[in-house]
């Protein structure tokens, strides 16, 4: 795993870090940002990686056919992924 900081959310499974890759959670399907609950996953997911300060630990696991890298993140409070799944952000095989 290689730590890097995140440098913003674009909604709740997607984002930039600030080293300019773009990246999506693996495993994890959150609202867009303009459908219904897409502000709230987003808040959700910079609050669960916000308490390490944006820096996390990151695996990537492949690339989309848009180009960024699919993630898994981790930071000091464990899975970021598995914690938005827990709430309810699943990816429904779609």
């Amino acid at each position: 795993m290689v730590r890097k900081k995140i440098e913003n959310w674009i909604d709740g499974d997607s984002g930039t870090f600030s080293d300019g890759t773009k990246f999506r959670l693996a495993r994890v399907r959150a609202p867009e940002k303009h459908q219904s609950g897409g502000s709230k996953a987003k808040r959700r997911a910079a609050g669960m990686s916000g308490r390490s300060r944006g820096v996390v630990s990151v695996k990537q696991v492949a690339k989309d056919h848009y180009g960024r890298a699919i993630v898994e993140m981790k930071n000091k409070d464990g899975s970021v992924n598995d914690r938005l799944i827990k709430r309810g952000y699943r990816n429904k095989g779609r």
